[in-house]
Parts: structure tokens; C-alpha cells; sequence
């Protein structure tokens, strides 16, 4: 596949996972307060899964973001160091006039 079919599918799968995301926070939000009916309750059972849903992405993700952010900050940490210590004095930067 090209790079940029690759960003499209990518961007695709992150907003399916947001839009998965968002409706269930949405149900929980707006079912919170329902008339149970009992045992079979469908409202309970479709909350039961958003419930799962919502804690299935909350472990996948806070195993992928912890990671990541480590190896972010481990990046910006570097690339301060190196830039620190890359300053270059030489008779151009210095604006030194050579006269004969």
C-alpha cells in the first residue's frame, strides 16, 4: 500500500474507534437513570457491554500510551541535550572581520 492509502485507512480505524468510544460514554450518559424492567432487562445488558467496551479500550490504550509518552519524552530530553551541546563558535558566527 502508499503511504498516504496508509493515513487514510489509519485515519479511518481512529475515528471508527472514537465514534465506538463516544456512542458508548453517549448510552451510558443517557441510560444511566432508566426504569429497570428485571431480569432481562435489555437496557442493563446494553449498558453491561458499553461498560465492557469502554474498560476494554481503557487497558489497550493506557498499555499503548504509557509506552509511547516515555519514549516522547525520552526523544524531547535528547534532542535538548544534543542541541545544547552542538553550539559551534567559528569566525563567521562570531562576525569576526578578517583583515589583511
Amino acid at each position: 500500500m502508499s503511504e498516504s492509502r496508509n493515513k487514510i485507512v489509519s485515519w479511518i480505524v481512529l475515528a471508527a474507534l472514537w465514534f465506538v468510544i463516544l456512542g458508548s460514554s453517549a448510552f451510558i450518559i443517557a441510560h444511566a437513570e432508566h426504569d429497570c424492567t428485571g431480569g432481562e432487562c435489555v437496557v442493563c445488558t446494553a449498558l453491561s457491554e458499553c461498560h465492557k467496551t469502554l474498560r476494554t479500550f481503557g487497558t489497550a490504550s493506557a498499555g499503548t500510551i504509557q509506552p509511547v509518552m516515555i519514549s516522547c519524552l525520552l526523544a524531547v530530553i535528547c534532542s535538548a541535550v544534543s542541541r545544547s551541546g552542538r553550539v559551534h563558535t567559528t569566525l563567521i558566527s562570531l562576525k569576526v572581520e578578517l583583515l589583511d
